[in-house]
């Protein structure tokens, strides 16, 4: 148990070094992965979804 404990916490160790060089570089939202027109890009998959059940949003 305590060697499973030790392994996230060395992980958690290396993962902050990372983001830690990462950061000066790169924007928060870069960072996350999350790309600058995520909430458009959900709407529309979730368009798309409304529609593949049969009910039609657009026009």
């Amino acid at each position: 148990m305590e060697n499973d404990l030790e392994k996230k916490e060395q992980r958690n160790t290396v993962q902050e070094k990372a983001s830690a060089g990462n950061a000066e570089q790169k924007p928060e939202s870069a960072q996350r992965g999350i790309s600058e027109t995520w909430a458009e890009d959900t709407i529309a998959d979730l368009d798309d979804y409304i529609e593949s059940q049969g009910i039609y949003l657009r026009q």
